[in-house]
């Protein structure tokens, strides 16, 4: 009878944990920013794989029209494996949509994602925080990774997701019409 006590128990315990992290996961980026709330949860597919969820997190008044101006969170819950150079190296690729910059600033840029962007595997979680005219910091599973500094890099890194010439129109829509 003790015995069944214990593991019921123990039983209710594990799933209190289990709800507590839960919580805490779905409340993660109010702690990056304050005040913050979550625009819908958008899918990134390409050719019919699913790459990861993304969230936008913003304060009141947020513009897409001057997203540089505002402080906002962007996480990406990843539903697949994937090397963070291979991150990296995609990441030039999509900035360079985005407007130009120098082949020194691409260096720069690539050798600090290289070394910020660990390889991820289905559940795990990045979010990047953009600080306007400072630049971005860096979050792996709620647990900072790094920074990068220039106000040019996080413009145009953020405008993979938030300017026109995204490569994925479909999140910006989305994000737009849950404004």
């Amino acid at each position: 009878m003790l015995v069944l006590r214990r593991q019921t128990f123990f039983s209710w315990g594990i799933a209190l944990l289990a709800c507590l992290l839960l919580v805490s996961l779905a409340h993660a980026s109010p702690v990056l920013l304050p005040g913050a709330k979550s625009l819908s949860q958008q899918r990134l597919s390409v050719w019919g794989f699913d790459i990861y969820d993304a969230r936008l997190w913003v304060r009141p008044g947020f513009s897409f029209t001057s997203y540089s101006t505002h402080a906002f969170v962007l996480e990406l819950s990843y539903l697949r494996s994937l090397e963070g150079a291979a991150i990296s190296k995609r990441s030039i690729e999509e900035m360079r949509r985005i407007g130009p910059f120098t082949r020194d600033q691409e260096n720069t840029w690539l050798k600090a994602m290289l070394e910020i962007f660990p390889n991820v595997q289905k559940g795990d979680r990045l979010q990047a925080v953009y600080a306007p005219n400072a630049g971005a910091e860096f979050f792996y599973n709620d647990k900072p990774i790094g920074s990068i500094q220039d106000p040019s890099f996080a413009q145009l890194f953020f405008g993979i997701w938030l300017h026109e010439s995204t490569s994925a129109p479909a999140i910006r829509q989305a994000w737009m019409k849950g404004l």
